[in-house]
C-alpha cells in the first residue's frame, strides 16, 4: 500500500504533487506573522494591543494561560516563521543583539556561546546595547581571552554602519525578499528525498 507521505512528495522527488494539508496550514498561519509586521489593519491592531503591549519584538512574546486559541496556534509555529525570516539593521530598535542574525552569517548566542551563557542582558536590542556603550552585565569577570575575543566583537560592531532608521524585516527565502506560503512548505519539505517521476 502506498504510503500518503509518499504521495504527498513532489513528482521531482518520488511522490504524486498532493500537498500536504499540515504543511500547508503551517506556511498559512506563517503568513499571518508576516501581516502582523508588515501590514496595518483592524485586526493587526488588536492582535498588538492585546497581545504585544508594551512589545513589539515578536521574538520575545511568551504564551500565556488566557490566550486564544488561535493565538496559541500562532506561537506554536512562530519558530518555523523564524527561520525564514532576516533583519537589516538600521537603528537596531526591532533587533535583538544575541538572539538574531544580523551582523554574522549566524545569531551572536551561538558564534559566543560561553558570553552568551554569561551576560545577564540577554534579551536586549542591538539599539540598546549602542546606548550602553557596549558596556553589558556578565554573571562573573570574564577571563583574558574571554574580555580579548569580547573587545574584538565590540570593535567589530561599532564599525556597522547604523542608520536613523527603522530596521528592515525581510524574507530570505525569496529573492525579492517578501512573504510566500510556497518559500515556507519547500522549507518544510526540504528534507524529502525520493526518485524524479518525469511522467505519472
Amino acid at each position: 500500500m502506498t504510503k500518503w507521505s509518499v504521495v504527498c512528495k513532489t513528482k521531482r522527488k518520488g511522490g504524486l504533487g498532493i500537498k500536504n494539508i499540515k504543511k500547508m496550514n503551517v506556511s498559512l498561519l506563517c503568513k499571518w506573522w508576516w501581516k502582523i509586521e508588515h501590514e496595518e489593519g483592524l485586526w493587526q491592531t488588536i492582535v498588538k494591543a492585546k497581545y504585544m503591549s508594551g512589545n513589539n519584538l515578536i521574538t520575545l512574546i511568551k504564551h500565556k494561560v488566557d490566550d486564544s486559541p488561535i493565538w496559541s496556534d500562532l506561537l506554536k509555529i512562530r519558530h518555523i516563521y523564524l527561520r525564514g525570516r532576516s533583519t537589516k539593521v538600521k537603528n537596531g530598535k526591532h533587533t535583538l543583539f544575541w538572539e538574531e542574525a544580523w551582523f554574522k552569517q549566524n545569531p551572536l548566542c551561538s558564534l559566543y556561546p560561553v558570553h552568551y551563557e554569561l551576560c545577564l542582558n540577554k534579551y536586549i536590542t542591538v539599539n540598546q546595547f549602542v546606548l550602553r556603550n557596549a558596556q553589558l552585565n556578565f554573571s562573573r569577570w570574564l577571563p583574558t581571552f574571554l574580555f580579548t575575543s569580547w573587545t574584538s566583537l565590540v570593535d567589530e560592531i561599532y564599525s556597522y554602519p547604523f542608520e536613523n532608521e527603522n530596521d528592515v524585516i525581510f524574507w530570505k527565502l525569496n529573492n525579492n525578499g517578501k512573504f510566500s506560503t510556497k518559500s515556507v512548505y519547500e522549507l518544510l519539505t526540504n528534507d524529502d528525498s525520493g526518485l524524479s517521476f518525469k511522467s505519472i
